[in-house]
């Protein structure tokens, strides 16, 4: 249903004229970089205007270097959404299923079949490297509510006259959207979106949509000129729609900044305006966010602007940074410009013939012209023992000095030091000549450079999380999360109360789980993982088992159990005999189970064992039980030499490890 037109009053100290003001003061300061923005999108999308600004017989060449240089940063900043990791802090310190209940309904809804999470994060960094240097983003929840009748008896006993409002559909969102249509305050001069006192985002919607969304006068017929706040890849030539849209603005600020009464410094508020009318369409609290009785935001509360923008990098005291391409622009053209020369210059040298126009008539001639490689052309007789010089001679032809190709080179290496992203990063051969230590030291840079601009974006991911799962606090109910992650896990997430104010989640992610590794170093990874931990006694191997199956390509439910089959005991029972045991005391044992177990043995030997125990009784070898006496044990001679246990002792100790060398 339409929210109260009315809403909230406006603050004294921000009128309605204030925010006009304010709105047209942000769009004059972000004007000045469009044409900056609509140049670099042109660039990658292949479409250059100095290429545009030759004639149409001149050739130009665009080295493309905005659309590889994106594209392959864009796989080296974000492949995948990450393996989130989810810390209780409060009272869910020590809450396990309600963690690993929210863990499991976060990755359901930012998954492909919901949220989609990962297209809005790739726009983003695109907007980054390629074309403003910010990508916004904006969230929220937005349901689709219908009244339903209630049933007769019920609306009886309780006297209800209308309609109950139910929500028949639910869509939390994350979307991006074009920096012409991000309002930023015209005197802020930060890129820590969260402390902007205000962010706002143009909006276009259709006019059905927005007199259900909005209570919009009935005479307010909307307009069909065509969206001017778009990036511009080309020529802009569509023109108006017949279609009716309402243009506006949302603004999110936050009280604290205009409001002369206490409140929380972090609550918001909602304002949104809508050309040619007069009133605000709509001017609320923020709809995600409670003060508990305390006076501090419940757990179920977004903390930040629900506008989230992207910013890879800072540029001290300026809202607006560069992106990649602009940065590297100056580099871009004169590339292309010297690509250029370098084909007109081959043109300029093809082979050119001079030749007599009398010594041949006009067939020959057009035979010549048009004759290709290895063709036979017949002339006149006697014409070519003149000497093919005397009626053909090829034209002068420039040579280009090695210095100018060189340009090149240097050209090149200025855009990969400006993007930190050479040869070895781009997966293509270094043909320039160096040692492995070098090339190594060069790649280590470039990693850290890589490595700092991964930390930024997942800094802000992991950031956007947490407000999407703010959102799913506050909107979510267990019923609803049984159809994402089963009836077990939905029962667990709802023993959780949100609206305590001391129980907040904590958000991580596995190391290097949002950029693209190397299968066979992943499947080492696991394998040396479950090595050097698997006897660990405080490590469980089924899950380390279950990783190392999966990376293999194997189903880890078909091929690990997590419980062991119980031993029993083996009812088979072995016997060791030694020679003396045919001879000592217990020698009449061992006979009798010998021949139990089938082994014979004869008269004789037997009273030839009993006649050798004698002689030992009486050699001293033996005492009268027939026990063997000791004897004193012989030297053993020298220790034998051991190897050592690292194969590089010599090395450290800055020998050979081998024999000496002994004299000539």
């Amino acid at each position: 249903m339409p929210d109260d037109p009315r809403g909230l009053p406006l603050p004294a100290s921000a009128p309605l004229e204030f925010w006009r003001d304010e709105i047209a003061h942000a769009t004059t300061a972000q004007q000045v970089h469009h044409t900056d923005w609509d140049t670099n999108l042109q660039w990658y999308a292949g479409r250059s205007p100095d290429a545009a600004a030759l004639t149409l017989t001149a050739e130009y060449v665009n080295v493309n270097v905005d659309f590889s240089m994106t594209e392959q940063k864009l796989a080296h900043l974000f492949y995948e959404t990450p393996e989130l990791q989810l810390t209780g802090t409060g009272a869910l310190a020590q809450a396990g299923p309600v963690i690993a209940a929210h863990k499991a309904l976060l990755a359901a809804i930012l998954g492909d079949s919901h949220m989609d999470i990962l297209p809005t994060i790739h726009e983003a960094i695109k907007q980054c490297v390629a074309i403003s240097g910010t990508g916004p983003v904006i969230l929220g929840y937005e349901p689709t509510i219908r009244l339903v009748s209630p049933p007769a008896q019920l609306g009886t006993i309780l006297d209800l006259k209308q309609g109950i409002p139910v929500p028949i559909h639910e869509r939390y969102y994350a979307q991006g959207f074009s920096n012409k249509k991000f309002l930023i305050p015209s005197d802020f001069r930060s890129t820590d979106w969260d402390k902007a006192d205000w962010l706002g985002m143009r909006f276009r919607m259709p006019l059905p949509q927005a007199r259900r969304t909005f209570a919009l006068p009935t005479t307010f017929t909307g307009t069909t000129a065509r969206d001017e706040y778009l990036l511009d890849p080309l020529s802009r030539a569509e023109e108006a729609t017949t279609r009716p849209y309402v243009d506006g603005q949302v603004v999110w600020y936050r009280a604290a900044a205009f409001e002369d009464d206490p409140v929380h410094p972090e609550q918001y508020r909602e304002l949104v305006l809508i050309d040619t009318l007069e009133t605000p369409a709509r001017h609320r609290d923020s709809p995600h966010q409670t003060i508990g009785p305390d006076g501090r935001m419940t757990a179920h509360s977004l903390i930040g602007n629900p506008i989230h923008p992207l910013t890879i990098r800072t540029m001290p005291d300026n809202a607006y940074v560069p992106s990649d391409s602009l940065m590297t622009r100056p580099l871009v053209r004169e590339l292309c410009r010297f690509r250029t020369q370098m084909v007109q210059e081959r043109d300029a040298n093809r082979s050119r013939v001079l030749y007599d126009v009398t010594a041949f008539p006009p067939e020959v001639l057009a035979a010549l012209e048009e004759g290709t490689i290895g063709s036979l052309i017949g002339v006149e007789g006697g014409k070519l023992t003149q000497g093919i010089g005397a009626i053909m001679a090829e034209v002068v032809k420039g040579t280009g000095a090695r210095q100018a190709y060189i340009a090149n080179d240097y050209i090149q290496r200025d855009i990969d030091k400006t993007l930190a992203m050479g040869p070895n990063q781009v997966g293509q051969n270094d043909t320039a000549e160096g040692s492995a230590t070098q090339t190594a030291i060069v790649d280590r840079s470039a990693q850290a450079r890589a490595a700092h601009e991964q930390r930024q974006v997942l800094r802000w991911y992991l950031k956007l999380v947490d407000k999407v799962s703010a959102l799913l606090c506050r909107y979510m109910t267990p019923q609803m999360a049984t159809a994402y992650i089963g009836q077990e896990m939905a029962q667990a997430w709802g023993q959780w109360d949100k609206t305590m104010t001391d129980g907040r989640m904590a958000f991580s992610a596995r190391p290097d789980s949002q950029i693209r590794l190397d299968a066979a170093a992943e499947r080492k990874f696991a394998l040396d993982v479950y090595n050097f931990t698997a006897q660990d006694p405080n490590v469980n191997r089924v899950p380390l088992l279950q990783n190392l199956h999966t990376k293999a390509g194997l189903d880890p439910t078909k091929t690990v159990v997590e419980q062991l089959p119980e031993k029993k005991p083996n009812p088979t029972i072995g016997f060791a005999f030694k020679g003396e045991d045919f001879v000592g005391p217990q020698a009449p044992v061992v006979m009798e189970l010998c021949e139990q177990l089938g082994l014979t043995i004869s008269p004789q030997s037997k009273q030839a064992a009993s006649q050798e125990v004698a002689v030992q009784i009486l050699a001293g070898l033996r005492d009268g039980n027939g026990q063997v006496i000791a004897q004193p044990a012989e030297h053993g001679g020298p220790a034998e030499k051991t190897r050592p246990l690292s194969k590089h002792q010599g090395e450290l100790a800055g020998e050979r490890s081998g024999p000496k060398a002994g004299p000539a």
